[in-house]
């Protein structure tokens, strides 16, 4: 019998990669810990927005221009601001329901076989667009210019809360849905007509998105449904404004294409309501501290991935791998071998099972009725003592 060989990993060496993907789980922990602190305060304020149904908002579409379409006020108003909050919290669920065993591995810094995380590529992408809003907006003050926002510190509590729910959810309806999900839809089912054998998706991937594989049509839609989005902004901002919205409506409409407009939505949400604590509690100094230094990370973690991901769309364009998006080859074992295994197997990057033993011929009954020695084995009738025991003559067996 061959002996036991325990199960063997050969030790893997770290490389930059990996410290960068574990950085980039662990700030997305981060992350999801403010997103889920800001879910809290979004529902508590359904009972600061309730005092003000005398109030109205307008639903839109971006033509570029923002073309209002319905109006609500009174008790759909204050419905509207449930449903909103409503969908907020269901995507923040869906996501950590999404990502919950992916990112078992990526908490271990060890990449999951079935992909990353919902939560782990919404949180880096969030820190790319949030360290690019920052080297913009510094590269534009040191040239001396001071573009106009509009005037938040202004605004009561409950406003900023309403606008920014409204605009986490009502811009991606209108700007991913209907500028992507709604135009993909309708071109498959013009391919369809000319080819009937065509597979479609269901209306709700459309409405929904996911799944999505980027294809010329696809970024195509990316690209212009991120130009709308950014010059919608000239509006409430000045022309500043249309470079960092758009480049964020390029990473929303990847999100939605690859994860679902859950995905855009809970992004859409961090990036909004990442200083609203500060807004809810204005005087608590370890708050400001906190999230001071929490959003100093993120710049930075989010300042390695503005690389990454810019490298990633540059490949695609390319139609090849270029730096840093370039996959390391799995390290050979660096520990010394225990001398009991056999040989490394670098193929299945672990080692050889011996050879299964040959299977010894079933023994042959003794038939009841045979008179003398039949040998168990293979049933022959002549043996010799052997250390004071019958062999078998023919294959040696005793007994």
């Amino acid at each position: 019998m061959y002996p036991q060989y325990p199960p063997y990993r050969p030790v893997r060496d770290n490389t930059i990669r990996d410290l960068g993907m574990g950085i980039g789980t662990y700030a997305t922990i981060a992350l999801l810990f403010l997103m889920a602190v800001n879910v809290l305060i979004a529902l508590w304020g359904i009972g600061q927005v309730y005092p003000h149904m005398d109030k109205h908002i307008y639903l839109f579409i971006i033509t570029p221009y923002i073309i209002n379409f319905a109006e609500l006020g009174g008790w759909p108003f204050f419905i509207y601001y449930i449903l909103l909050v409503a969908a907020i919290g269901a995507s923040l669920v869906w996501a950590v329901a999404k990502s919950l065993r992916p990112l078992v591995s990526e908490l271990k810094v060890e990449y999951p076989k079935q992909g990353h995380s919902p939560l782990y590529i919404i949180g880096t992408v969030l820190m790319a667009i949030i360290a690019f809003n920052v080297i913009y907006y510094l590269i534009v003050g040191v040239a001396g210019i001071n573009p106009s926002t509009p005037s938040f510190s202004t605004r009561e509590l409950w406003q900023t809360l309403f606008g920014f729910a409204h605009a986490s959810v009502w811009e991606e309806v209108a700007s991913r849905v209907l500028l992507i999900g709604v135009p993909l839809l309708l071109i498959d089912l013009v391919r369809r007509t000319r080819n009937p054998d065509l597979q479609m998706r269901r209306v709700s991937n459309y409405l929904l998105g996911g799944g999505f594989a980027i294809g010329k049509k696809e970024a195509l839609l990316m690209v212009f449904s991120g130009l709308m989005f950014g010059a919608a902004h000239v509006f409430s901002w000045d022309l500043y404004k249309v470079l960092p919205a758009a480049v964020a409506g390029l990473a929303f409409a990847y999100l939605f294409l690859r994860l679902g407009v859950y995905a855009s939505i809970l992004m859409h949400f961090g990036i909004d309501f990442m200083s609203v604590p500060l807004s809810v509690f204005p005087d608590n100094y370890a708050v400001t501290m906190l999230l001071g230094l929490a959003i100093l990370v993120w710049v930075g973690v989010g300042l390695l991935y503005a690389l990454l991901y810019t490298s990633k769309g540059l490949g695609w364009l390319m139609g090849r791998r270029i730096w840093p998006d370039i996959p390391w080859e799995r390290a050979r074992p660096t520990a010394p071998v225990p001398q009991n295994y056999p040989p490394y197997c670098p193929q299945g990057y672990g080692y050889a099972h011996p050879p299964a033993p040959v299977p010894a011929p079933p023994q042959v009954p003794r038939d009841p009725t045979a008179f003398g020695y039949v040998c168990r084995k293979c049933g022959h009738r002549e043996a010799t003592y052997v250390d004071g025991e019958l062999a078998c003559l023919r294959c040696g067996n005793k007994g």
